[in-house]
């Protein structure tokens, strides 16, 4: 049973820094010994979930097709802050699928109800 919630918050952009890939390895790490994740892009973190990116750019060619299969890791989904969407003049179509837009208050309470909070 998962009793440890973890959320983990990317908010660096993909290019030139490890700083969201490390967040999302720390994502597939907290699942295997079992908690429970919310994972949350926002500010320049969304850039992460842009369709149809040259991955060459990440460091990572496997950048992408992580982020797509995540629900394989047990994280069930991936939280995009809306404003951030807004501010960057993005919309969902713009993402990766199975994605949920969510607002900030409800990211204030998912950081609220977990016992570790990680932003990268």
């Amino acid at each position: 049973m998962k009793s440890t919630t973890t959320t983990i918050i990317i908010n660096s952009p993909p290019f030139g820094m490890i700083n969201g890939k490390e967040g999302i390895d720390l994502a597939l790490v907290c699942t295997a010994f079992d908690q429970n994740v919310y994972l949350i892009f926002s500010d320049e973190g969304i850039f992460h979930l842009l369709n149809n990116q040259n991955t060459e750019y990440f460091n990572d060619k496997n950048h992408d097709k992580l982020l797509k299969a995540i629900e394989f890791y047990d994280i069930d989904k991936i939280y995009v802050e809306q404003e951030s969407l807004q501010r960057h003049q993005l919309v969902a179509t713009h993402l990766i699928d199975k994605v949920e837009l969510t607002h900030q208050l409800n990211i204030a309470q998912m950081c609220q109800q977990s016992q570790h909070v990680v932003i990268f």
